[in-house]
């Protein structure tokens, strides 16, 4: 592919390319944006700013160039630095600055601050405090644009930092294989935070286009006219289906990486030299050349702008915080009726409130005509674990056609464990999508596909593989709500075959589930039956939020009835297994069965066990818990994951703190993985989580008093 080397417009060409009015929109958008982030400078001085900031001043040719080239429609993702671009697209200056000081007419009410501007509904899918980490939700939407034929392009903003991150060479690969519309613009402001660009990329940012068969352009970013052309020319390629390109605008930042920083790394005569090009006094300088432009009305436009920022600082100084009432509202998206009763919402906090009824999502009845409710009698006819959650994402597919699978080898392979098998035959590999070993990026692409209106399940080949991935589903999809203020929602499922039992050794038998259960926005899912695999699987495609459905990969090949009718069983709801007055053993996943089986060796020594599946670790019912405690007086749980941390720890807290503790008759006991990688050996692998006779020998140890 062809890489262009940085050149200057024309002048006569660039003017011809753009009327007197729009080429006067840009001049007052840059001095828009230069008074914007002057203002903020003067909002952190006066102690206004909660944290810290960091100015586009400089860089206002790359966002307006890059911008004008798009179509309202289109959408981008943005940087830390990401002022410029929120206000090239079009937002309210005035709930950005209120954004800015934290309060709650901001753009996104308080919750997100400087780096986190976004208004998803007008384009911008978000400005990101991680460096790259746009670049995945960018392909993600770009995806969305592709297979739902909206005609949308998307541009995704990063840094010259960003372009030595593993996203930078993931996302650019995807998008290329996949020809989408996106178009990367690197911001070369020749530094990361001190760190140089020339001394971080052995070659121009641009050239790297060429390794993925994209066209790559280096351009002057202190001439507005000449990005835009440059933009212009990737979002007509990318509109016509001709795949991604690569921008390098070289650029500068006057200021600081943020207000912390002294500029040790560089001198004052290098920045002098940079203000001597200034983009706006270029720009202005050029129009007034070519009589499109009077002193006056430079003046004028100037003093528009900045009027317009101190009506935005009034509003933003006039306007109230947030109130600590609605710190936990956001975090999860809720259905209506659940948003406004209490006893409902109660459930996501962890509330020992009894799971009433619930009405079944909207997606949910909205994508199925025909379908058998919540958690209907299982029948008769039996599946294995695979069959039923292959058979829960067929009908979800069948049903909605924004539903799509995407991870490695799931196509013809049919997954690491054979779950897609045929699905790619039925559904094509527009929807049964293969893609390269590329864990953060099918976490990524997931997330900003979930954001645009696909409804996409990302396979991971073994749990373990997920740590490859934890900063787009951690720092990305499970923020990314409350970040904005509640006004987004991200519908994704990552599935996530886990635990020990197959020889696998140390990197392909970890459990790992506890780890999500700490992060606020993700809810977790591990069922334990077939049923509640097709069931629960449903349920977490409608449920709106990001989801980490764990499968046991012992429960594969295990047998159960299962519905035909599309179904769901509720998330947050436990299920009593067996019914004891002795013990309550509490487990999910694969320490289901095998507390089942113990407890029926129990019953013949006449200790009578209650065994509850949790079915979902966040959020857990824990009312069933309390209600069998204080029935038995005797509480163990029993998980595969490692006891240290684990998520028995969190159950036998909560029954310490809740009215059960005063029935209880003995100590709780946990069980749990040893604290060691899983061993290859047979015996040694066994021995390092909970099997069926450590589960007997403690319930037996509880019913007898003898710990």
């Amino acid at each position: 592919m062809t890489t262009h080397t940085l050149e200057t417009t024309p002048p006569s060409a660039a003017l011809s390319a753009l009327s007197p009015e729009a080429l006067l929109k840009m001049l007052y958008t840059m001095q828009l944006i230069r008074a914007f982030e002057e203002a903020a400078e003067q909002q952190y001085f006066a102690g206004k700013v909660h944290g810290t900031m960091h100015l586009y001043i400089g860089q206002e040719a790359s966002a307006v160039g890059c911008i004008t080239a798009l179509q309202p429609g289109d959408q981008i993702t943005s940087t830390h630095r990401g002022h410029g671009h929120a206000i090239a697209i079009g937002q309210d200056v005035r709930e950005m600055m209120a954004e800015l000081l934290a309060k709650r007419t901001g753009v996104c009410r308080g919750f997100g601050g400087s780096m986190h501007m976004a208004d998803v509904k007008l384009g911008n899918l978000g400005a990101n405090g991680i460096v790259a980490g746009g670049m995945g939700s960018a392909v993600g939407a770009a995806l969305s644009a592709h297979l739902l034929k909206t005609g949308r392009v998307v541009m995704c903003f990063f840094g010259d930092g960003a372009v030595s991150n593993g996203n930078f060479h993931e996302t650019l690969n995807m998008a290329s294989i996949w020809k989408l519309p996106v178009v990367f613009v690197c911001e070369n402001n020749q530094y990361a935070m001190s760190m140089p660009a020339k001394q971080a990329i052995p070659v121009r940012v641009a050239d790297r286009a060429a390794a993925y068969a994209m066209p790559g352009e280096q351009v002057d970013g202190m001439d507005v006219l000449a990005v835009y052309r440059a933009a212009k020319a990737a979002v007509d390629r990318a509109r016509a289906g001709q795949g991604p390109s690569l921008i390098e605008v070289v650029t500068y930042r006057y200021k600081g990486h943020s207000r912390s920083d002294k500029q040790v790394y560089r001198s004052k005569e290098e920045v002098q030299a940079w203000q001597a090009r200034d983009p706006i006094a270029r720009f202005e300088a050029l129009l007034i050349e070519h009589g499109l432009l009077t002193r006056a009305q430079a003046d004028d436009i100037r003093n528009r702008a900045v009027k317009a920022i101190e009506e935005a600082v009034a509003f933003a100084d006039a306007s109230p915080e947030p109130d600590p009432s609605e710190l936990l509202n956001e975090v999860y998206y809720e259905e209506p009726a659940n948003r406004t009763d209490p006893a409902m919402r109660g459930i996501m906090l962890g509330s020992p409130a009894p799971f009433n009824g619930r009405p079944l999502p909207t997606w949910f009845t909205r994508t199925f005509a025909q379908h058998a409710g919540s958690e209907p009698p299982p029948g008769e006819r039996e599946l294995t674990g695979s069959e039923a959650i292959r058979e829960a994402m067929a009908q979800a597919m069948e049903a909605a056609p924004n539903v799509i699978l995407i991870g490695e080898d799931i196509g013809k392979y049919g997954g690491a464990f054979g779950v897609t098998l045929g699905l790619y035959d039925r559904f094509g590999p527009e929807r049964v999508r293969d893609t390269p070993i590329s864990e953060n990026a099918i976490a990524g692409v997931a997330f900003g596909a979930g954001m645009t209106g696909l409804v996409p399940i990302a396979e991971f080949q073994f749990q373990d593989f997920v740590t490859l991935a934890m900063e787009q589903l951690v720092l990305q999809a499970a923020k990314v709500r409350y970040m904005f203020g509640g006004r987004t929602i991200c519908q994704m499922v990552v599935r996530l075959p886990a635990g020990s039992g197959t020889g696998a050794a140390a990197q392909h038998s970890e459990s790992l589930e506890s780890w999500f259960v700490n992060v606020p926005g993700l809810k977790v899912v591990m069922p334990s039956t077939p049923y509640d695999m097709k069931g629960l699987l449903l349920a977490a495609i409608a449920d709106q939020n990001p989801i980490i459905f764990v499968e046991n990969k012992l429960l594969y090949k295990a047998k159960g009835p299962v519905p035909e009718l599309p179904y769901i069983v509720p998330i947050g709801k436990a299920a009593v297994r067996r019914a004891g007055q002795h013990v309550t053993i509490v487990g999910a996943g694969i320490t289901v069965p095998r507390a089942l089986e113990a407890a029926a060796q129990l019953a013949g020594e006449g200790i009578e066990c209650e065994v509850i599946d949790l079915r979902t670790l966040k959020p857990y019912d824990l009312h069933t818990i309390v209600q069998s405690v204080k029935k038995t007086g005797r509480l163990l749980v029993a998980h595969e994951a490692p006891l240290i941390g684990g998520y028995g720890a969190e159950i036998a807290a909560a029954i310490a703190q809740s009215e059960a503790f005063a029935y209880l008759e003995a100590p709780i006991l946990r069980l749990g993985g040893a604290d060691v990688p899983i061993p290859y050996n047979r015996t040694l692998e066994r021995a390092a989580t909970p099997q069926v006779e450590d589960i007997a020998a403690a319930a037996r140890k509880l019913a007898r008093l003898q710990v």
